[in-house]
């Protein structure tokens, strides 16, 4: 298998990852209304919550047996961030590492409502 995978391997990525209480939904705090998201992941978009992300795809690697991407991800609406996103499956987890030092992870696939 070539180092650098096609760009419909992207798929791998896609879908709806959280933690246990992202994927369920439930609220940040005890008795809380805003509740956790997790992150959906798409062809063309990354949504958590009511935070949208436009995804310019980077070329998929397959190192050791995990899956790494990246994307210039373009967030916001009227005051539009842009960010670079490093995404890494390994084990059917996923992490998501953007430029500043923050990472989400390891995140599981949700299941299917």
């Amino acid at each position: 298998m070539p180092t650098a995978l096609l760009a419909q391997d992207h798929a791998a990525f896609h879908g709806t990852w959280g933690t246990p209480e992202q994927c369920k939904r439930l609220p940040l705090k005890s008795g809380g209304t805003v509740l956790a998201s997790p992150f959906e992941i798409e062809k063309r978009w990354l949504k958590q919550g009511s935070l949208w992300c436009s995804l310019n795809w980077g070329p998929v690697e397959k190192r050791q047996g995990n899956l790494y991407s990246s994307a210039h991800a373009q967030c916001g609406e009227d005051a539009v961030r842009n960010y670079f996103l490093g995404m890494k499956l390994s084990d059917n987890k996923l992490t998501l590492r953007w430029h500043f030092p923050k990472s989400n992870g390891p995140l599981a696939q949700c299941p299917s409502l």
